[in-house]
Parts: structure tokens; C-alpha cells; sequence
């Protein structure tokens, strides 16, 4: 046998534990998912939230849009049996509520919105800006940041009307379904 041959024979054998212990951990991951797995989780399912006293319902399509963060793998159904729930049945995090509902209104926008029309940014007051931040960086989503390194949100004015040209584009699209 010539020098290659040994070798060629040596990464033939490392393929073969590599795709035995991939074998493994596919076996593993079936039986935890098996475990902790809610089997009949869908994405139209609505799923409802007691986000720091109160109670928010919204679709686990929603929750889950925004794919490799943890707010999609904690509502993904993977761990629906294990889950902290409140007295009520409801997933219960401790959050707050006005951010986590910001979050979620950014998530259902950005999905019912055309790539290039997604929304940029999130509606919050000023004074709740750096909870949102830290908020999303615990579920490891994704933002947009200024060239200064900040949260790019859009906030709302002291009498509550919101500064964003998406919500005009939603409001402008949803008349023209109602013409139709």
C-alpha cells in the first residue's frame, strides 16, 4: 500500500465516525424533540403570552418569523412542554410589556411587508429605547444601528401619533384592499 492509499484509507475512516456520530446526534435530537416537542405546533397556532403582567396573543408564524434568534427557537414548539407558564396556561416572561408588544408589531409587519418595503425601525417611547435594545438583544434579534452604534428606533411624540413611513405604507396598502 503507497503512502496515499494510507491516507485515502485514514480519511475513509474519519468520514465514517464523522457520519456515525452525525447519526448520533440526529437519534438524540429526535428523542429530545420527542420529549419536550409540542408535535402539533403550527405556525397559525395563537399563542398567549404573559409578557409582565399582561397578557399578549399573537401567532407562533409571528413569533417565529425572524429565523436563528431565540424568540424563534423558544416558540418554535421544540420546548412547548417545558416552558414556564403562568396560573392562567399562558407562556409567562419577564419582560416588559410595551417593549415585547414592539417587538411583536415589528415581527408582523415585517412579515406581511415586501422585502423591500420592510420596516427599518420600531415604534416605542423615547424613555423605553434602551430596555427595547437590551430586550432584543436577549431574544438575539436583529436590528438596525445608526453609524453610532444605536438602536435605530422611531419613537413617539408626546401625543401619541407615530413617526414612521411604514406604518403610512401599511395604512396606504390596506386601502387599496379595501378597493379591490
Amino acid at each position: 500500500i503507497t503512502t496515499y492509499e494510507q491516507k485515502v484509507n485514514i480519511l475513509e475512516k474519519e468520514m465514517e465516525n464523522i457520519n456515525k456520530e452525525d447519526e448520533e446526534l440526529e437519534s438524540k435530537k429526535a428523542k429530545l424533540a420527542a420529549k419536550h416537542r409540542d408535535s402539533n405546533a403550527t405556525k397559525d397556532d395563537f399563542i398567549k403570552i404573559n409578557a409582565g403582567g399582561r397578557v399578549i396573543t399573537a401567532s407562533r408564524g409571528t413569533l417565529t418569523y425572524q429565523k436563528g434568534t431565540m424568540l424563534e427557537a423558544v416558540f418554535s414548539g421544540r420546548w412547548d412542554k417545558e416552558i414556564q407558564r403562568d396560573g392562567l396556561d399562558c407562556i409567562f416572561l419577564d419582560v416588559n410589556p410595551e417593549c415585547f408588544q414592539s417587538i411583536i408589531n415589528y415581527l408582523y409587519m415585517m412579515k406581511l411587508s415586501p422585502e423591500e418595503k420592510a420596516p427599518q425601525r420600531l415604534n416605542i417611547h423615547e424613555e423605553l429605547k434602551l430596555q427595547l435594545h437590551h430586550t432584543m438583544a436577549y431574544f438575539e434579534m436583529k436590528h438596525h444601528t445608526t453609524q453610532n452604534n444605536d438602536l435605530q428606533l422611531c419613537s413617539t411624540e408626546q401625543n401619541g401619533s407615530i413617526i414612521s413611513d411604514h406604518v403610512e405604507y401599511i395604512f396606504k396598502l390596506s386601502l387599496l384592499f379595501q378597493l379591490e
